[in-house]
């Protein structure tokens, strides 16, 4: 039996605390130990002999973390640029640790380690990168420690990025990977380029950095921080406006869908959206004005695919004309942050998923693709060819998820999680009404606290 689990964003709290406050981000580990308990009872009924639990990228939120802004590295850096030793791994070093001591993610952790307490079968665990957690495969001591971490075998070996699971006559089965790949703001090839996807794409590709990775920190982590810079800890938790629009900062790139970032930031209770924009303009001017300096940014921005021509132009010319001087505009911040958000693809993958070379081969055998990244869960029949079904599945996101009303003027609160479950063919020795393998696919949301197992 498979499970397969994605987009968990593992975050460090410490670097955005505030007084007593923290913003906490990560699920409980109850949450997964519950989950756990529900596949050993899948697993029992069906006689399944053993289990592989298969975590499919973005596991640590690397890109995010304000440690960045400490010092002038940034998570925007090739991976092959990351020397042993150097200041940029002690940075990225850093931040894992300070992942796994926040006490969710410790005790999510260990139960990680100690996974084989929870089930009445083997259980494998399986772990591969994604675009948040890429610089893990920067240097041989940050893939040992991200091994250590999640009790996984193989030392300082690279980590995959993909993974083909065969059936039981050791052929092709199920692809797995973590879905940037068919992402051209977050992976450094554009495969829509290609008639048909490789199976297998270098490490040195997956190791670039691209223009999510940039957006990332520089709006995601840098706003917030430069907030606290400006108006000082004290004076935030003794004003219930900054406070408020604070708290705002921490969330916003949890809000869904991303085009209501800047209605979510101005639409902070208790706080006018005059007020707000005088609070917050001093901070997207010094980001605005340090990325009109910054040749990756701009060249990032020249030759991405992700942004159209025009709007690729007119972002050039507006921040290279060198008419940012004072403060930044209103409409500047709203075009730029319009541009970023539209950059972020939160809608099935599944055009792509069918173009992998695997699905493609009729002869293969793999009868579905599994990935996750652009936290829209799903499930998609790739093609049917002969009664041959096959399938995208994407696993969604386990994080808490900030919705928009459909005119951006509300905003909610909920839990998201999505359950992958996948019998592989001929695991129960017979085929079951013409079906020689099966998954189970539950996609939802959850608001309070009250739990069902």
């Amino acid at each position: 039996m498979l499970i397969v689990l994605s987009d968990l964003h593992f975050t460090e709290t410490k670097s955005s605390q505030i007084g007593p406050h923290r913003f906490i981000r990560n699920l409980s580990p109850e949450t997964y130990l519950a989950y756990f308990k529900e596949i050993n009872k899948f697993a029992v009924v069906n006689n399944i002999q053993k289990v592989d639990l298969v975590l499919a990228g973005d596991i640590l939120e690397i890109s995010r973390s304000a440690i960045w802004l400490e010092h002038e590295d940034r998570p925007y850096i090739d991976n092959d640029a990351v020397e042993p030793g150097s200041e940029v791994e002690a940075t990225i070093l850093k931040i894992i640790h300070a992942i796994a001591e926040d006490l969710q993610v410790s005790q999510t952790l260990d139960l990680f380690t100690t996974i084989e307490n929870y089930f009445d079968m083997k259980v494998e665990l399986k772990l591969i990168l994604g675009n948040h957690d890429r610089l893990v495969n920067a240097t041989p001591r940050i893939r040992e420690v991200v091994r250590g971490l999640f009790g996984l075998d193989g030392g300082d070996a690279l980590f995959n990025h993909h993974l083909i699971l065969d059936d039981h006559l050791g052929k092709p089965f199920c692809l797995i990977r973590h879905g940037h790949e068919y992402d051209r703001t977050n992976f450094a090839i554009d495969v829509l380029e290609q008639d048909a996807i490789p199976t297998f794409i270098p490490e040195s590709i997956y190791g670039k950095s691209c223009l999510g990775d940039i957006t990332t920190i520089e709006f995601g982590a840098s706003l917030p921080w430069l907030f606290m810079k400006r108006y000082g800890e004290d004076a935030i938790l003794n004003d219930p406006a900054l406070m408020a629009v604070y708290q705002r900062l921490m969330e916003f790139d949890d809000v869904r869908p991303t085009t209501a970032w800047l209605s979510f930031l101005f639409s902070t209770p208790g706080v006018d959206e005059q007020k707000t924009w005088a609070l917050l303009r001093p901070c997207f001017t010094e980001i605005i004005k340090k990325l009109s300096k910054h040749e990756q940014f701009l060249n990032t921005v020249k030759q991405t695919a992700a942004i159209n021509k025009i709007a690729r132009w007119i972002l050039q010319v507006v921040i290279r004309s060198g008419i940012i001087k004072g403060d930044v505009p209103y409409w500047l911040v709203k075009l730029i942050m319009g541009r970023v958000s539209r950059t972020i693809k939160l809608k099935s993958q599944a055009e792509w998923a069918k173009r992998e070379e695997l699905i493609l081969d009729e002869a293969s055998g793999c009868k579905c693709v599994i990935s996750g990244h652009s936290h829209f869960a799903e499930v998609s029949l790739l093609s049917a060819k002969n009664a041959d079904q096959r399938y995208y599945i994407n696993t969604g996101t386990w994080r808490n998820v900030i919705p928009a009303t459909k005119f951006y003027d509300d905003f909610g609160r909920l839990k998201a999680l999505t359950k992958v479950i996948v019998f592989y063919p001929m695991e129960r020795n017979t085929v079951v009404n013409g079906h020689p393998w099966a998954f189970h696919y539950l996609s939802g949301v959850s608001y309070g606290d009250h739990r069902l197992i």
